[in-house]
């Protein structure tokens, strides 16, 4: 895989029709091909930042590289945790990660660094473009070119840290951005998603914004709130995770926002169903649910027979994930109600945590309407303790958040790491605490720190600096 430019040197593609750009950036990333961002026919920054026209396709273009970085960070945080293991016709340097193991320079630890500072970089872009031309959109336009900006990036930034050590957040324009430790990002990340929160409130959406520029099946409000709850939980603000929470609508047609992937595009998870990127489900992940959870079946299909290239035994995607067009979520809506509950249950509210929980448990087919993850289980019943409680919480984001690149931080944050798993043993949670750094940016800055040493003893937590 090619060296990349460092964040600052992206430049914005030309821009896609509405409905064919999202699966593009998502495929040419999951698949490896070219990452050289210099593209003579694409156009340049200031012809892009100083006309309308280039700002809305600016913003088309953030949501293609925004699926383009989801997919890479879902991708790779499946594989070094118990979630994704390689096909057969998988590189080595997949099987290796499996079992994991990422040396630097490998191209799935480059290629989340590289996808994610595209879409940090064509914020930054749309950001610049909707201030310079202030006068020039109506002001419901302006506002949502600016929350979504602010919104995928902050989204964008949130995927990084949750995959290295130390990320830069500062790059516009910057020669060799530093790299600041979570406890310096994160804030930042917060402060992105409460500016975005902060537009949206003081002038809405127009219709223009909602039909013409924003991707459909994307609910931008309820994105944001939901991505409010996620890292305010990340940074233990239990009472800013409740209150985001109870923003985020679970019921009626904008409750569960989706990506979306008309032919002939296609969905990042369909493209690494085989090949030399390709992955599959643990078969594991079925196997281990509670018996009569419907969940699994959201995700996988059952195959009694699938092995993978070290011997994994495989499961296959399930048609809404491998189908080439099938549209995939940006996030469930049900994240929102465990955000909750282990944030009640830290606040010793033992009794409402567990009412959320029961709400996730409970969700039954046709609840509410959503085409998401359906457990269909029986309510807890007796009174559980706040350890207990935590510890269900943990238990259902495994089944409901399938596929997410969550189930990594998840694993790091209740010092879970189970260190690297040699095949044909089966792994648990996680299996590595973060990816090195990105050769590309390695070569162009001087400021990449050295790569993090991984624990040596097991089970471990990970060192946040």
């Amino acid at each position: 895989m090619p060296n990349v430019p460092r964040p600052r040197a992206a430049h914005p593609r030309a821009a896609r029709p509405r409905a064919a750009f999202l699966a593009a950036a998502a495929l040419a990333a999951l698949a490896g091909c070219d990452l050289n961002l210099q593209n003579p026919n694409a156009p340049t920054e200031p012809q892009v930042t100083t006309s309308v026209d280039g700002v809305i396709a600016l913003a088309t273009g953030l949501q293609g590289r925004f699926a383009a970085s989801y997919g890479a960070f879902a991708y790779i945080g499946g594989l070094v945790t118990d979630e994704f293991a390689a096909t057969s016709a998988a590189l080595i340097s997949i099987s290796d990660a499996e079992q994991g193991a990422v040396p630097q320079g490998t191209g799935v630890a480059d290629l989340v660094f590289n996808s994610i500072y595209r879409t940090v970089r064509s914020a930054d872009d749309v950001l610049a473009g909707a201030d310079a031309l202030a006068g020039s959109f109506d002001p419901g336009t302006r506002s949502g070119l600016r929350a979504l900006a602010l919104t995928l990036k902050a989204e964008a930034l949130g995927e990084a840290l949750q995959a290295y050590q130390r990320i830069p957040v500062e790059t516009y324009n910057v020669v060799a951005p530093a790299y600041v430790t979570r406890a310096q990002a994160l804030p930042v990340v917060r402060a992105l998603l409460d500016s975005a929160a902060a537009v949206l409130a003081a002038q809405p959406v127009s219709a223009t914004f909602t039909t013409s520029i924003l991707t459909p099946g994307l609910n931008l409000p309820n994105t944001l709130q939901l991505y409010r709850a996620r890292y305010a939980r990340l940074a233990g603000d239990n009472a800013g995770a409740v209150a985001a929470a109870n923003l985020v609508a679970r019921s009626g047609a904008g409750a569960f926002s989706v990506l979306t992937f008309p032919a002939p595009t296609v969905n990042p998870f369909s493209a690494v169903t085989g090949g030399t990127s390709g992955i599959a489900p643990r078969r594991q992940f079925r196997l281990s649910a509670a018996a009569g959870d419907l969940r699994p079946s959201y995700f996988v299909t059952p195959n009694a027979t699938l092995t993978g290239r070290v011997g994994a035994l495989l499961d296959n995607f399930s048609p809404r994930y491998a189908t080439a067009n099938a549209s995939l979520p940006v996030y469930f809506p049900d994240e929102a109600l465990l955000i909750k509950a282990e944030a009640l249950a830290n606040q010793g509210q033992l009794a409402a945590a567990q009412a959320a929980l029961d709400s996730v448990r409970t969700d039954c087919t046709g609840g509410r309407g959503l085409d998401d993850p359906k457990a269909c289980l029986a309510p807890l019943g007796a009174a559980l303790s706040q350890a207990d409680l935590l510890a269900e919480v943990y238990a259902q984001r495994r089944f409901e958040l399938y596929a997410t690149g969550l189930r990594w931080e998840d694993a790091r944050r209740r010092n879970a790491i189970r260190g690297p798993t040699p095949a044909p043993a089966v792994p648990v949670e996680g299996q590595r605490c973060w990816l090195p750094y990105a050769v590309g940016d390695r070569n162009a800055n001087r400021n990449v720190p050295a790569d993090p040493a991984e624990p040596a003893t097991f089970p471990s937590g990970c060192a946040l600096q």
